[in-house]
């Protein structure tokens, strides 16, 4: 599995939990993302996109000094555009149309990995991008 594929899980992961929270006073941590430690490099990094794209918004993002995948995002919740963004639709080459929010789901269950749908401008990052537009 590549970086991209990895880094999609991780957002899927991450978007998927903060779906399911809703808005809620609540942290998020790696390990509750039920990933194995190959993941974790991407954690922070996924978080922060996120955030910097406007779709979820955090309280603040604490990380120990000794690693920077380890830590705490304090109270991450979906931003009203990140509710709109989870239910625009996504067109993917040879998947039918859906939300977003359920090709996010779809991707956390382990059940699909758009970004193998032909190229990484074909998966659900680069759809999730688009829609963002």
């Amino acid at each position: 599995m590549d970086d991209i594929q990895k880094s999609e899980i991780v957002i899927s992961k991450i978007l998927g939990l903060l779906m399911e929270w809703g808005i809620q006073e609540c942290d998020l941590e790696f390990d509750e993302l039920e990933l194995d430690e190959s993941y974790r490099p991407f954690f922070f990094a996924c978080i922060s996109w996120l955030e910097n794209e406007g779709v979820i918004r955090t309280d603040e993002v604490v990380r120990t000094l000794d690693n920077v995948a380890a830590g705490v995002v304090i109270r991450p919740v979906l931003t009203s555009y990140g509710m709109r963004i989870m239910e625009a639709e996504v067109d993917l080459p040879g998947v039918p149309s859906q939300p977003v929010s359920k090709a996010v789901q779809e991707v956390q269950s382990g059940n699909a990995q758009y970004a193998k749908a032909g190229n990484f401008t074909g998966g659900l990052l680069a759809s999730f991008i688009k829609s963002l537009g």
